[in-house]
């Protein structure tokens, strides 16, 4: 009995073939079987594979889909702030000269009216800069400040709110 045979070559006709190609049809028809079977383990293996696979993506899809519903949030809130016509001031850090010393502040508008925050020297500036961000030194002037402002930037917010909305309270 055994399996079929993919060319339906009589015995005969295949004892008149070369030993060499004999040997060659046979190594082609077992390499075709070994694929089948390895494909069918393989569609056999795919669904507990992709049980796995959905189990081990569950954690980030869940945070795919709150990091896309905070961001829908942010455009509702975004939408309802110029609805009430919110104005946010933007913040930024500058470098002043006085006295023959180099100084730092923040400054932000709100209602045309210019507000702002000293920082401090450059020394005392740069050395809190360096302890976050310790390649300060190799950058460039702009990146420099945008360094500064990131390091800086919550010191001027709170200021803000402070000015504007009262004591900022931890907790309340």
């Amino acid at each position: 009995m055994g399996r079929p045979k993919e060319h339906l070559f009589s015995p005969e006709d295949f004892q008149k073939l070369s030993r060499e190609e004999r040997q060659l049809r046979g190594r082609m028809s077992t390499l075709k079987r070994m694929i089948e079977k390895r494909e069918g383990e393989i569609e056999n293996l795919k669904p507990s594979i992709m049980k796995e696979v959905n189990k081990l993506m569950k954690p980030i899809s869940k945070r795919e889909k709150e990091i896309k519903d905070c961001k829908e949030e942010i455009e509702q809130l975004k939408t309802q702030i110029q609805s009430f016509d919110f104005e946010f001031p933007s913040f930024r850090v500058e470098n002043y000269s006085n006295g023959g010393g180099d100084y730092y502040r923040g400054v932000w508008y709100v209602n045309s009216k210019k507000y702002q925050l000293y920082l401090g020297s450059e020394k005392k500036v740069v050395q809190r800069v360096k302890s976050v961000h310790p390649d300060y030194d190799s950058k460039k002037y702009d990146e420099k400040m945008k360094l500064v402002e990131d390091v800086y930037l919550n010191d001027l917010q709170l200021k803000y709110w402070k000015d504007q909305y009262g004591e900022f309270k931890e907790g309340s």
